[in-house]
């Protein structure tokens, strides 16, 4: 009797074994369905030489931050954006682009849950990187006295990244931890997709979904909407603030500023979030998904000259209205 195929999950259920159990030998990640002919083959092509330019670059605006000894607190969190992005493009790398190239390869179920483990981790921690740096620009300029006794001896910025840092990839290995508690069907599963991530073993998995599904909401579109609120409120104060300010240079750097970290923000997460959405939905548009991908992957190339420039948003700083 022919295995029937599911399409809508990516993988085939056979119909002499229907019991589930906790985890598969092997799953086989698929990529056959994304366009490899014509224009898209160069764009294929083209990321493996493209991301080493990204990290190339990247080391270059450390390189910097370093110079400057972390003189400031914003040039250590600009140095952990750099170090967070060049992370995220070293494991979009060995994933996506990877199963890209390969079109079809099989992996032990292990490495698709250090699949997740990575993504999820790096991921929250450019998320959380991001509102250190927002809550750290909007601090120095409404509250600049706690701000520099809080920050006098570097002590407090260290404190204040590392352990942010590290409650956020605590709280997403848990996503890792709920996913090996899932239950498939099958010793051989397969994922239309170049890698693995927790939406698609949860679309293939048949049962102990509920809780990791649950997790997954929760921490995921949180993370977005403290993100999203965050920048919004801190870039109109200080944009309201910094306009009203007797020094038209000092307002158009803060215009500038607060501009670029919302574009920052619109390239980089937005991308993920409308990635994130088009997967719950069952969006199957796969050229659109490679554009995703890609936009997700190399989206912060265009702000680190910014970046380079004065440490970012710190400039910012001195635009505070004349009494």
């Amino acid at each position: 009797m022919e295995p029937n195929q599911n399409t809508s999950t990516g993988f085939q259920e056979n119909d002499n074994q229907t019991e589930p159990y906790m985890h598969p030998t092997f799953i086989t990640l698929d990529a056959s369905l994304f366009p490899h002919e014509g224009p898209w083959r160069v764009i294929i092509h083209s990321l493996v030489p493209l991301a080493l330019f990204a990290i190339m670059l990247n080391l270059g605006v450390l390189g910097a931050c370093v110079m400057r000894r972390f003189d400031k607190p914003m040039v250590f969190y600009i140095a952990l954006c750099v170090i967070a992005d060049t992370l995220w493009i070293c494991v979009t790398m060995a994933t996506f682009v990877r199963g890209l190239l390969a079109v079809k390869r099989r992996v032990y179920f292990t490495e698709c849950l250090g699949h997740v483990y990575s993504i999820d981790c790096v991921r929250h921690s450019q998320l959380l990187i991001q509102w250190i740096m927002d809550v750290d620009r909007y601090w120095a300029i409404f509250w600049p006295y706690s701000y520099a006794g809080f920050m006098a001896k570097k002590r407090g910025m260290f404190f204040l990244a590392f352990s942010l840092i590290s409650t956020g990839i605590i709280i997403k290995l848990f996503d890792g931890i709920f996913t090996s508690g899932l239950y498939f069907c099958k010793h051989n599963l397969m994922i239309s997709e170049g890698f693995c991530m927790v939406g698609f073993l949860l679309k293939i998995s048949c049962g102990g979904k509920t809780s990791a599904n649950l997790h997954v909401v929760i921490v995921t579109y949180s993370s977005y909407i403290l993100l999203t609120t965050t920048i919004i409120f801190t870039s109109w104060r200080i944009i309201h603030t910094c306009t009203k300010s007797s020094s038209n240079k000092f307002s158009n750097k803060a215009v500038h500023t607060c501009f670029t970290q919302i574009m920052a923000f619109v390239v980089k997460i937005g991308s993920r979030m409308a990635f994130l959405i088009s997967v719950r939905l069952g969006d199957h548009g796969i050229p659109f998904r490679l554009i995703l991908y890609i936009i997700c992957m190399f989206g912060v190339l265009w702000v680190n000259k910014d970046l380079n420039r004065k440490s970012g948003s710190i400039v910012c700083a001195q635009c505070i209205p004349d009494d």
